[in-house]
């Protein structure tokens, strides 16, 4: 095991001019500013906030942006000051938004990901791709709990009217 921990730590130190620590406090200063940019674009909100579907596509828009947030960060981590990085990882980016068919913005986010995931392996910076991985899972899971959250909220909601109207008939 102390083997392999002293490989990542080798290799990475190579490829990478910033500290696990530096990873750590990017990836956490581009998840608040994140948050909180998602959070003003749900309150501007222009579209009709009626009508379910374009709700629907808010909310997805407001995690994709925090999604982005956290993912710029990440590939900049990743091409540093490498000029062949940047276009190697913007042609494989294009490649998989304009021939890839997701329909759900956040979907296309998880693929960008994966991309930035397998590039930072490929070009050895351990530390960025094992930080990043854990980043973007707590960033998912924290999405995926606020999401399970406002659909209980909403469904106790729905039964309390439900028992109201219930009551009121008797």
């Amino acid at each position: 095991m102390a083997e392999l921990f002293q490989i990542i730590k080798d290799s990475s130190s190579a490829g990478v001019a910033q500290s696990p620590l530096s990873i750590f406090l990017n990836l956490s200063l581009a998840l608040i500013l994140g948050w909180i940019y998602s959070y003003v674009y749900r309150i501007t909100y222009a579209g009709a906030r009626k009508d379910k579907q374009l709700k629907k596509e808010m909310k997805s828009m407001q995690y994709t942006i925090l999604l982005l947030t956290v993912g710029g960060a990440l590939i900049w981590i990743v091409v540093a000051d490498n000029l062949v990085r940047a276009f190697g990882l913007a042609g494989a980016l294009s490649l998989i938004r304009f021939r890839t068919v997701l329909r759900e913005p956040m979907n296309t986010i998880k693929v960008f990901y994966a991309i930035i995931l397998g590039m930072a392996c490929g070009l050895s910076q351990y530390y960025t791709a094992i930080i990043g991985t854990m980043f973007v899972c707590l960033v998912l899971g924290l999405i995926y709990l606020v999401v399970k959250k406002e659909k209980a909220y909403k469904k106790a909601h729905r039964h309390n009217q439900d028992s109201n109207e219930k009551f009121k008939d008797k």
